[in-house]
Formats: C-alpha cells, structure tokens, sequence
C-alpha cells in the first residue's frame, strides 16, 4: 500500500509540474516581455560566463576560431531546432508545408519550460496568409506544441532560470524554383565550388539549402557583389564576410542568429542589409559598422521591450529603415534623429500614436503605417513636405490633420480601411495626386469636388455605402473618366 501511495503521490507531482507550463498568448508576451527578461538571464550566459565580455569587434571570425562557449552555444541551437523538427514529424503536422517558427522560451534552472511564447509565419515571402486558414492552422498545431514544450526539458542546466529566443525553418523545406539566374549569378555550392572563372561571380544566391554555418567557398569571389543566405539555420555570422570587398548587399533574414549571431567588420561599402527574423529584440550595436549602409530591414523580430535608435543614428547615409511586424508598442521620439531617411516602413505593428518629433524627418519621401492601432496621425504631419507616397490603411482614422494640405508632392494617399464619413476635405488641395485609395470607409456620397484632381488616376472606392448601393453619380463618374481617371467601385 505504501509504495503504491508513493508511485500515486509521484504521478501527481509530475503532473503538477507539467501543468506549471504557461503557453502565453501575444498580448500576454508583449505585455510581460520586459519584466521576464530581467527575471531570466539569458542563456549565452549560462552557456558561457563570458560571454559578452569581448568586444564584437575582436571576437571570432571564422567557426574554427570559436571559443569553447561558442561551439557550445551552436550545438544547443542546432540541437535544438532538430528536437522541434522531430516532434512535428512524430507528430505528423507540417510534412506538406514549410512554416517558420519563433520561440521565445523561459526556462527554470533544471531545463524545465516554465513559459513559453511562439508564433507562426506560414511563408517566407512576408504575405500574410488567409485570416481563415491561418485560424485553422494554428488551431490544429498550437495545442500539439504546447503540450509538448510541458514535457520538453532545454538541453541546459543552471543555478538560475534562463530564456531562449529563436527561429527555424520547420517543416517541408522551401522551394527554390524562383531563383534569379543569368550570368555572373551562382546558385549552388557545387557551382561555386566548380568554377574556373570565380573573378566574374558577383552574385550567390545560397538560400533554402539547410547551412547551419556560412560556407567557406563564398571568400573565392572577390568581384562579390550581392551574397543571399536567407532562410537557412545558420547562427554566426562571422565578421570576414563583411571584409568581402565589393560586397554591397547582404541578406541573412530568417536565420536564427540571436542577440549574438552577426559579427560585423567595419566596413564602407556594404549597402543593404537584411536581418529581418533572425531572433534579434534590439538593434545589434554592431550593424553600426556598416558606415555607409543604406537599407536596414529589420522586421519580423520582437521589438516590443523597445526601439534604441542609437545605433541606427550611426549610420549617416540610412535612407530605407524597414520595421515590418516588428511588434513594436511605440516609437520613440528619436526616431526623428535619423535626418537621411526616406522611407520608413511600420506596417503591422501595434503603433496607437505617434510622437509629433516624427515630423522633423523633412527628407521622408514614403511613410507606411497601415495596419496598427492609430486613431489620428500627427498634428505637423504637413512639415513631411518631400513626403510622396503615405500609407494608413487599416488603422481607426476619421480624419486628417489640416496640416496634410501642405504635402505638396504627395502622389499616393492610401487610407483605406478605417472610418471615414466623408472624403477629407485636404485631398482636394493635392496638385499632383495620382492615386486615391479610400476603400472600406463609411463613404455614402462622392462630393463633385473630387473632380478638381486633374492629375489623380486611380480612385478606389471600394466597400463604402456609395459603391455597394451604387449610388455614385454617373455625370460625376463621366467627368473624371474625361481627366483618364479610373474609377474601382
């Protein structure tokens, strides 16, 4: 009887613990980000204590010269991702579909999850999938993943608990039938490898093709101009690939690198850099060594502890600051100090308002902000006087600044999908409108003076009382098909 009370009390225990393991929703994680990553120490420093004690600058180029807490961290992430892989084949989830996965994870001292956040992006192309088959979907596979992240223990011990952030490819691996292919382009290793005339290679298109680490072979290619490693499992990436002297755009996006994983080389000639899902939830301080860097995309990474800007402020020639699906919660008034940029992309993020020091940033010539939370926009959004093209659909705008007359250059005003009774009167002050995108708002007439835009040649009007009881005046609609204007309704 008592070792039957005993096995009885074990089982419960082990339950107990099990049922400790809290998967968080979105607004759960976001709301409790930065209290948990003080309350769990990252896991590079349990792997290593001393780690982040070099300097970026002189720490290891090549995996040969990695340092025993390196190699280590490396094995764990890999390690990692194949215990995931396995689960869904075990599972039998995924096999016909390639998804990409981001984890952040907290972990008790023994290994055991404690909590854990994850989310789905279901391609690689950055289109969001249908609303109905993505709730299918995660339906289908959340449960699984929760269940088996309670029984998971992390392949790391410690004296405190812990946090682990990354992102993988899971599933059927990617397609790669729509690579760009011609002279001076390279899409294999085996073709890198091969050829006899490496000084005409400008360009290598090395993704979707399983590398867990940069290969050796692209150091052949001196006349190197664009190099892509996207959508592989690599963690480092090591400073000599930004010594590659006409290198001039580099993407690394949907990687699992980390907080730890880009060791930049100071460099003067690298452009573009794409970063986006790589696991990183701040600007790395060492993408400041890219000078005369220009286009930074950071998007589909968790910025929701915050946005520091001042490694961007570095960076005297950044002109295109990408910060799709960031998951960001505000922007910060600092923002403004980047005087150079001229496009700054937002789309999703869960932005409610946006500091009025935006308006300082007079080189902007296009400003995405659809999808987020605002109801107005900035009050001096009439100082943006490059600004060209202004993005807003779907967010919870009524109206517009009476600044916005002012945008003299504006050629594309897309505020589709929020709630507008009337079309705003500062449109019609727009000389060189080209395209008017009002779709989805709460329209129910179509006031003639929208006739007085000579150069608008696109009208959407779409899922607005007007169109759907086609109520649009025909003598109206006469008219602005004289001025070529097309008319979506």
């Amino acid at each position: 009887m008592g070792n039957l009370f005993r096995i009885l009390f074990g089982v419960l225990i082990a339950g107990s613990v099990t049922a400790q393991t809290v998967c968080l929703t979105k607004s759960e994680h976001d709301a409790t980000a930065k209290k948990l990553a003080k309350e769990y120490i990252a896991v590079e420093k349990v792997v290593d204590p001393t780690f982040g004690t070099v300097p970026v600058a002189t720490g290891p180029r090549s995996p040969e010269e990695w340092t025993p807490g390196e190699k280590k961290r490396f094995e764990l992430y890999t390690q990692f991702e194949k215990d995931v892989n396995q689960m869904f084949k075990k599972a039998g989830l995924l096999q016909d579909t390639t998804c990409y996965l981001l984890v952040h994870l907290y972990a008790r001292a023994d290994g055991s999850v404690d909590k854990v956040y994850h989310e789905f992006s279901t391609n690689f192309s950055g289109k969001v999938p249908d609303t109905l088959v993505l709730t299918r979907f995660k339906k289908r596979i959340n449960p699984v993943l929760c269940q088996w992240f309670s029984t998971y223990r992390f392949p790391v011990t410690g004296d405190k608990p812990y946090r682990y952030s990354s992102g993988m490819a899971v599933g059927k691996q990617p397609s790669r039938r729509k690579l760009r292919r011609g002279p001076g382009i390279l899409t294999t290793l085996e073709q890198a490898e091969k050829t006899t005339r490496p000084d005409t290679v400008k360009r290598l298109v090395f993704n979707t093709l399983e590398l867990t680490e940069v290969p050796e072979v692209i150091y052949r290619f001196p006349n190197l101009e664009v190099l892509d490693l996207s959508i592989n499992g690599i963690h480092i990436i090591p400073e000599k690939v930004f010594m590659i002297p006409k290198l001039r755009q580099l993407d690394v996006s949907y990687n699992p690198l980390g907080s730890d994983g880009l060791h930049v080389a100071r460099n003067k000639h690298l452009k573009i850099l794409n970063i986006q899902s790589t696991g990183i939830t701040a600007v790395p301080k060492a993408v400041a060594q890219n000078r005369r860097l220009e286009s930074l995309w950071l998007g589909y990474n968790n910025f929701s502890g915050g946005l520091n800007t001042a490694p961007l402020r570095r960076m005297r020639h950044l002109k295109d600051l990408n910060l799709y699906r960031a998951r960001l919660n505000e922007l910060p008034g600092s923002i403004s100090r980047l005087k150079r940029l001229e496009v700054l992309d937002l789309y999703y993020n869960n932005l409610r308002v946006l500091p009025e020091r935006l308006c300082r940033m007079r080189r902007l010539q296009q400003l995405a902000l659809s999808n987020n939370k605002l109801n107005d926009l900035p009050r001096k959004l009439g100082r943006l006087r490059k600004l060209q093209v202004l993005y807003t659909h779907h967010n919870f705008l009524a109206s517009l600044p009476a600044s916005l007359e002012k945008l003299y250059y504006l050629r594309i005003l897309d505020i589709g999908h929020n709630a507008f009774g009337t079309v705003p009167p500062q449109v019609f002050t727009l000389p060189y409108l080209e395209e008017l995108d009002m779709s989805h708002n709460r329209l129910t007439e179509l006031p003639v003076q929208i006739n007085q835009l000579h150069t608008l040649k696109k009208l959407f009007i779409r899922g607005n009382p007007i169109s759907e009881q086609k109520t649009v005046s025909a003598s109206l609609l006469k008219q602005l098909e004289g001025n070529k204007t097309e008319v979506f309704y």
